[in-house]
């Protein structure tokens, strides 16, 4: 992680990775084909990470005024926070949309994984598999606007997100969660 922090996910030699491992680059190219497939795995693996941690932050955090609010201010929050993934928005941001086309489905699968933490047991069996993919693909999708894209509403703080999730993110909501409370 120490040579994607300092040199970037477009800048990183593998020689370099290599090294710091203590490894040789056989070693590394024995395990993954070339650069990009090593850098889409520490993405995963971190994101891995970063989206048990938020399940674990909402879950832990109690009631709260809405919980799909929350889930996204903390997704927004907490990635901002991270300092590699951060890096890759601030620094590369083709590259962050280059690999969400790429490891899409990935994401969406670690979002549904990370809601089963989060929901009350039994809410993803009773709203069903197809809404919660549905809630885990809008988290994902208003995930990169707001990380990507510039806004006329500010985004900066915690309030700011809240405010863009109440507005923007929760109509966007499959009807069925709508109607069901948690």
């Amino acid at each position: 992680m120490a040579e994607f922090e300092r040199h970037g996910f477009r800048r990183v030699a593998l020689d370099d990775v290599a090294r710091r491992a203590r490894v040789s680059r056989t070693t590394i190219y024995r395990r993954f084909a070339g650069r990009d497939e090593l850098v889409a795995a520490v993405i995963d693996r971190e994101n891995e990470g970063l989206f048990l941690e938020i399940a674990e932050h909402i879950k832990s955090a109690g009631p709260k005024a809405n919980i799909y609010v929350e889930a996204f201010t903390a997704a927004i929050v907490k990635f901002r926070d991270h300092r590699v993934l951060n890096r890759m928005i601030t620094d590369d941001p083709a590259l962050a949309v280059e690999l969400a086309h790429q490891h899409y489905a990935a994401a969406v699968a670690r979002i549904v994984a990370a809601l089963h933490v989060i929901f009350p047991v039994g809410f993803a069996e009773r709203v069903g598999p197809q809404t919660v993919s549905a809630l885990a693909d809008a988290i994902l999708r208003y995930s990169l606007m707001a990380l990507l894209l510039p806004s006329l509403q500010p985004l900066e703080t915690a309030e700011d997100i809240r405010a863009f999730a109440t507005t923007h993110f929760l109509p966007s909501l499959p009807a069925a969660l709508r109607a069901v409370s948690v």
